[in-house]
């Protein structure tokens, strides 16, 4: 093999791999479940080309197909990917200062938690100094139906995404007060639509209450959820819903911290 053969494979090499995580990009820009026509519009890749990429991809586990078997969606291997990258962002510092300053205002515990397949993952936290407060540390995964930063997530979906999520899911009954309905569940969504943002009143941990705002990209795409939370016999849900001005001005700030450095 000559110097120039191995110059042409390598080239080749880069070129299939850039195609690869075009793909992937545009994909996530979407933000919702997207056929392999609509990937070759927005990627403008040949139709055989990006056949191979997506049963390449599939395959390895960043993408995987929807429940309709056309659309795709983030696989595992991409989905956890994305904790990683927010986490040890070199900005990770500046959302960290306005967590706290957040958490400082309220004085109740503060979180930014991302979707994960089968629930919320806290991303950061600070803490509350107060005696008295939940324990949720870094990592904690919670369900969707019945938290707010989960129910928050769920408005951000699709209808057509959200109607098969509620028909095919199991609503486990965390409190008597948790919503395993799918039809109770989907006016709730319905209602988190038109105000933006979420609450759990004891929903998910008897006791708790919490509001959560999104943190969007500059695209208004959903990259995370940020909530306060604390002990009902200290923050009632009168008093959580005071707070979610707050919450949406640190939402913006994060949102330009996120942008910038990720």
């Amino acid at each position: 093999m000559t110097g120039l053969d191995v110059t042409t494979d390598s080239q080749e090499l880069a070129t299939r791999s850039l195609r690869a995580v075009l793909v992937l990009e545009a994909l996530v820009k979407v933000a919702a479940p997207v056929t392999a026509q609509e990937l070759g519009r927005i990627v403008g890749l040949p139709k055989q080309t990006l056949h191979r990429i997506l049963i390449t991809l599939t395959e390895a586990g960043f993408l995987q197909r929807e429940v309709d078997s056309i659309s795709y969606v983030p696989g595992p291997r991409l989905r956890r990917l994305s904790p990683g990258l927010l986490a040890s962002g070199r900005g990770r510092e500046v959302r960290l200062a306005i967590l706290s300053s957040l958490a400082n205002d309220l004085g109740e515990t503060c979180n930014l938690s991302i979707p994960d397949d089968e629930g919320m993952i806290y991303l950061e936290r600070v803490e509350t100094d107060w005696p008295l407060r939940v324990q949720l540390p870094i990592g904690s995964k919670v369900p969707f139906h019945c938290t707010a930063s989960g129910k928050l997530y769920l408005s951000t979906l699709p209808s057509t995404q959200l109607n098969l999520m509620l028909k095919a899911g199991r609503f486990t009954e965390s409190t008597e007060s948790t919503m395993t309905n799918p039809a109770e569940l989907k006016m709730e969504v319905e209602r988190i639509r038109r105000t933006g943002y979420a609450e759990d009143n004891g929903e998910f941990i008897q006791g708790m209450v919490a509001v959560s705002v999104p943190v969007f990209d500059f695209d208004k795409n959903l990259m995370a959820c940020l909530a306060v939370h604390g002990p009902s016999a200290r923050l009632s849900i009168e008093r959580a819903r005071t707070h979610v001005e707050r919450l949406q001005l640190a939402a913006s700030d994060l949102t330009a911290a996120l942008c910038d450095w990720t």
